[in-house]
């Protein structure tokens, strides 16, 4: 069969319509096809992100490659029982006598601990937000804290972030703002919990 004829024959089953038109349809159908995957691969992404443990967000983005991305395991996963009890922000100034070099931004915590065992240290990702809810710092952390079963402590060891007089985009200059005003929000996700026993467990 010759190309006119295929052609015309397409012309036929698009009701009479150009072969032109039946491209641009064909063309359209591609292109919602396209993003409707590019959505996919998208929340494919954003369900990657959300996981905690670096071994099943590595795992998870991998299987965006080859199509087989998990879903976020929310369910399945057991809540931590230790849970951030207060936050605390501090900014502290230049002070030599203290051994403080450069003004700087302190974040205490203090944990509440719900299980029946000795709390001795949390592995833990800190997220700093502004009064927008936008997120100005996220990173992980490991602090060493004792906390008994059913009690609550604050952790001896505390975050901070010094002052880089030759950077403004630091994470002191961004934070320094909401911190100052109060308005400044810490939010805690727990990935691992050591206890007294030596027993570690993640969450």
């Amino acid at each position: 069969m010759r190309p006119r004829a295929t052609c015309a024959s397409i012309s036929e089953l698009a009701g009479g319509h150009s072969a032109v038109g039946w491209g641009k349809f064909v063309s359209f159908a591609l292109a919602m096809i396209a993003g409707a995957a590019e959505a996919q691969t998208l929340q494919g992404v954003e369900n990657c992100r959300q996981l905690l443990n670096d071994a099943d967000r590595l795992a998870c983005y991998d299987g965006l490659h080859t199509g087989t991305a998990s879903p976020v395991e929310t369910a399945s996963k057991s809540a931590s029982p230790v849970t951030l009890a207060n936050a605390r922000f501090d900014i502290q100034d230049k002070n030599y006598e203290q051994q403080v070099f450069s003004p700087r931004i302190e974040l205490h915590m203090s944990f509440a601990n719900t299980s029946p065992k000795r709390v001795s240290a949390l592995a833990l990702v800190v997220s700093i937000k502004d009064a927008f809810g936008d997120v100005i710092l996220n990173g992980e952390s490991k602090l060493d804290v004792s906390i008994r079963p059913g009690g609550t402590e604050t952790s001896p060891t505390f975050l901070f972030w010094e002052d880089n007089q030759f950077l403004n985009d630091d994470a002191y200059s961004k934070m320094i703002g909401p911190v100052a005003a109060g308005t400044a929000t810490v939010e805690v996700a727990i990935n691992k919990v050591v206890y007294d026993d030596g027993t570690v467990e993640p969450y």
